[in-house]
């Protein structure tokens, strides 16, 4: 039985969305149908997917981002779960079987993700869940007690990770497509305010942005996005209505990623003072990786420090 709706957002991905929609359609549980939606791409990625015929359901669209476009598919929708793929990705042969399985063991679920790997061209690495005793102990999954706690802590979810019933997606609402940067960690946040998630610690998806990123406008295109960063209480504004309250504290692990990802996106993009705003505010909640300690010293030096702070993360974003 064909049950999930897979939903690909594509946008001048000509020399990855085939790789993305073969793994979609060479699922070993087949999807209910694979939805691809051309987010006015200029390349050759509508005549790919035009090349699948009725294999697809193939929608375009004028430029609105990624979260706009993958509204669109979710708009006509009608599989028991969904799942999210962007282009630039694929997923592994068991990956549908292996998530709706895990959906079907535990009904109390609203959504799982499974662990993950990145291809980069300084060598691959995988996920903080990709685990030999993690997956020794759990081989089919766990409910998670504390969604928010464990992913401030892990940064677990990837987008292409994920599985969600369809009923929690129209219970939430579409994902918030105002949020050019960081609306599918918003729509995480989203469905764990309406039931529990559940993770299976076995590599199903893997992420290969940074390779797809070489071959084409990747950079490019990822800079525009970065001057349309949200703010933070834009970002959390759906998810604090919602919220219980033993979540809070997590949540504010969660934010602190964010404001983290954030901070940098509006140093790369040339904003100083929305970069430090966010340093300032949230500083405390942030992981303190390397682009924390990068601007946090920046702001010793003034102008010429942070200068330098930009330089030096654009020359680590180029070297990934």
């Amino acid at each position: 039985m064909r049950r999930t709706s897979a939903i690909i957002p594509a946008y001048n991905s000509e020399t990855s969305i085939g790789a993305a929609i073969d793994s979609a359609l060479g699922q070993t549980s087949a999807p209910h149908e694979v939805i691809v939606i051309d987010d006015g791409s200029t390349d050759g990625t509508a005549q790919i997917i035009a090349s699948y015929g009725d294999k697809v359901i193939h929608l375009t669209q004028e430029n609105a981002g990624q979260g706009a476009a993958r509204n669109a598919g979710l708009a006509i929708a009608t599989g028991e779960f969904i799942a999210f793929l962007d282009a630039d990705d694929y997923w592994k042969p068991a990956f549908l079987e292996r998530t709706e399985q895990f959906l079907d063991a535990h009904p109390d679920a609203a959504a799982v993700s499974c662990a993950f790997k990145g291809e980069r061209k300084k060598g691959d690495y995988y996920g903080p869940t990709h685990h030999a005793a993690l997956h020794e102990q759990h081989p089919d999954g766990f409910m998670l007690d504390n969604f928010f706690d464990f992913w401030g802590e892990h940064d677990h979810v990837r987008t292409g990770t994920v599985l969600v019933r369809r009923e929690i997606t129209e219970q939430i609402g579409p994902q918030n497509a105002d949020l050019r940067i960081s609306q599918d960690l918003e729509y995480w946040a989203l469905i764990a305010t309406a039931g529990r998630w559940g993770l299976l610690p076995e590599v199903l998806w893997i992420g290969t942005s940074d390779a797809v990123a070489r071959k084409t406008g990747w950079r490019k295109k990822y800079a525009a996005r970065r001057k349309k960063a949200p703010s933070i209480p834009a970002w959390e504004r759906r998810i604090t209505a919602r919220i219980a309250p033993e979540h809070e504290m997590g949540l504010a692990r969660v934010r602190g990623r964010v404001a983290a990802g954030l901070m940098s996106a509006h140093a790369l993009g040339g904003s100083r003072k929305h970069a430090q705003e966010l340093l300032e505010t949230y500083g405390d909640d942030m992981p303190h990786g390397i682009s924390y300690h990068i601007l946090n010293g920046a702001n010793r030096f003034g102008a010429p420090g942070w200068a330098l702070a930009t330089a030096a993360l654009r020359l680590i974003d180029r070297l990934k």
